[in-house]
This record gives C-alpha cells, structure tokens and sequence, in this order.
C-alpha cells in the first residue's frame, strides 16, 4: 500500500492501493479506479485497421489496371517514375499516400491503444460517476453495487460488478475469478457511495 500525505497536517489526502487490476485512489471527495490497458485492441480499431488495410489493397490494384490501360494506349509510360507521378497514374499517387499514412498512423494508433487505460471516478462534491472522464450519472442516482456469480466457458466460477442507476441501467465495473478480489473493490466503492452491495441471483 502507498499512501500519500499521510503524515499531512490538513485532513484532506490521496490514499492510493491496489484492488485486483485497479490502481484505487481515494480521498474525501474522490475515488477513482484506473485499470492500465493490459495490450488489448478493441474490435472497433481492429475493424477500421482492416477496413484501411482494404482501402489500400483496393487503390493498389485499381492503380495497376490503370497503368495496364496507359501502357496500351501510350508506348511511352513504360518509366517507373510515371506509375507514381498524379497527372499519369491518380490510383498509384493515392496508393502511396495512403501505404505511407497507414505506416504512421497505424503505431501510433497502437502506441496510444496500448497506454489507454479504463478509469471509473466518483466525485462527491460535484455529485457525479464518471467513466473515462465522461459523465455517466449523478452520484445520488446510483440505487446499488449488483454482485453476481456466473461461470465461463470452461465452467469456472466468474464474478461479475456492476453499478445499478437511473432506476435499473446497469454499468459493468468489473468481472473476475477472486471472489474476495471482486467483493473487495464493491466494498470500497460502496463505502464511498454510500450504497449497498446487492447479490443477484
């Protein structure tokens, strides 16, 4: 456990410990939980790298039916340095552009993926629960904390946490195989909240 300023005079400190994959900060206005991005892509980037990955194929071969077709209408585009150049090939100029743009982006996109991390605060005194800096709902909405123990598909217990507002929606905070992992972090969530643990059935 690391704790912060607790020798700090004022009353008012960062308390910050670990609860199974969450890096749980606390102090009397704030907790927040930040679970660090474990090298996971989401679907949604992997749809758009392959949907890129299809743009470029797609532009690579309209640019060499092109260059087919001016080879037989001209005699003199046989240069290499034409297959390339805008004003004789379009398809192969937007080719490379994009071969090179997705060269850049696409490390990028990964670099930042893998530094992205999920983080849940609640704030008491501006009364707000908020994922990844976005307000979800008010703090004096939450009704519960739901605990529920489920099974994967290998038959292995799994325990799921979810936040219950706004008369019923429900927001999966965690899911886990440590029972006492997943009803550890409920209960610190719950001492801040202010509302009780529920298991459901």
């Amino acid at each position: 456990m690391n704790v912060s300023a607790r020798n700090n005079p004022a009353d008012h400190y960062d308390e910050t410990h670990k609860v199974g994959p969450y890096d749980v900060c606390t102090n009397p206005n704030e907790l927040t939980l930040r679970m660090e991005n474990r090298g996971e892509l989401k679907i949604q980037g992997c749809a758009l790298l392959a949907f890129t990955m299809l743009i470029v194929l797609a532009l690579g071969v309209m640019s060499i039916l092109q260059t087919a077709e001016l080879n037989t209408q001209r005699n003199g585009f046989d240069n290499p340095d034409r297959f390339f150049a805008p004003t004789q090939n379009n398809f192969g100029f937007l080719w490379l552009f994009c071969s090179l743009a997705m060269l850049i982006a696409v490390p990028l996109y990964v670099k930042r993926a893998y530094k992205a991390a999920l983080t849940f605060t609640f704030l008491r005194a501006e009364d707000v629960f908020m994922r990844d800096g976005k307000t979800v709902t008010r703090l004096k909405r939450v009704e519960h904390l739901a605990l529920r123990e489920s099974h994967d598909p290998d038959a292995k217990y799994l325990y799921l946490l979810h936040l219950v507002y706004n008369d019923g929606h429900q927001m999966m905070l965690h899911n886990g195989y440590d029972e006492r992992e997943v009803m550890n972090l409920a209960n610190e969530i719950s001492a801040f909240v202010h509302k009780p643990v529920v298991w459901k059935s």
